[in-house]
């Protein structure tokens, strides 16, 4: 009987230690660990960080990477480009004119666009929320808004949190519950967003980013014509951030690449 008690004990200790051997690995996985690193950067720095398979996309750079567990490597990705641009302090004053200027032309634009607004602003479908929150730590992704406009003969472009398209099937099935369609479009606009709540509104975000307003828009905007959104030049850095944001999430979500 003592034998066997003893037996008993033994296999009973052989069998935990294995499966704490299974579990170890999983709890240290490279992946995980660079989970870890993203969760301490984006809670520390309020800024974007994404966990990479291998190597960071262009416009990223590697925090840190994990290739000791078993399994394959994993990289926590930073933005390295966040840094709002410097201005000589001799022609602040002009600077700053010129910023507000903008502004109120930025603000006109989206009056029109909310005036040409067709319709109720429709959310995003939970499904679509829960695939990309990993993804898009730095906004509260049930605050984002989109809707179809008249005022916009193309594309879509982004006020913050709220996205605007000219095409309102596009719309529709970005917002559809049932069956709800994540694009690499709709995946753009939303880096835009959260480049805004990261930079802390509209005011900084255009300031910061939209380079100028053409004489073409400012013609639209004073005859009451549609406007072309290739002509809302933003910072070529932020749309090429935007990009790859895009496209790395894409490739790690069911994305139509449209």
């Amino acid at each position: 009987m003592r034998l066997r008690n003893i037996t008993t004990i033994c296999l009973t200790l052989f069998i935990f230690g294995n499966s704490q051997a299974e579990i170890e690995p999983a709890q240290r996985s490279n992946r995980q660990m660079a989970v870890t690193v993203c969760n301490d950067y984006r809670e520390t720095n309020r800024l974007p960080c994404f966990v990479s398979r291998k190597e960071c996309p262009g416009g990223f750079e590697v925090i840190e990477r994990f290739a000791h567990s078993t399994g394959p490597s994993f990289s926590a990705c930073r933005d390295k480009r966040h840094e709002r641009p410097r201005h000589n302090r001799s022609s602040s004053r002009l600077f700053n004119s010129k910023n507000q200027q903008l502004l109120d032309q930025f603000k006109r634009l989206i009056g029109e666009v909310e005036r040409h607004q067709t319709g109720a602003p429709a959310h995003l479908p939970q499904a679509s929320q829960d695939k990309l929150a990993v993804f898009f730590s730095g906004i509260d992704l049930s605050n984002i808004r989109l809707a179809h406009s008249k005022a916009l003969t193309n594309g879509c472009f982004t006020d913050c949190r709220m996205i605007f398209c000219a095409n309102k099937d596009q719309v529709d099935v970005w917002t559809n519950p049932h069956a709800p369609v994540l694009t690499i479009r709709l995946l753009h606009q939303l880096a835009h967003a959260e480049r805004c709540e990261i930079q802390g509104g509209q005011n900084r975000f255009v300031q910061t980013w939209l380079r100028h307003l053409p004489e073409e828009v400012l013609t639209a905007l004073e005859r009451g014509e549609p406007i072309d959104t290739e002509k809302i030049h933003f910072a070529i850095y932020m749309e090429t951030h935007a990009n790859n944001r895009a496209e790395s999430i894409c490739r790690r979500v069911r994305c139509v690449k449209d």
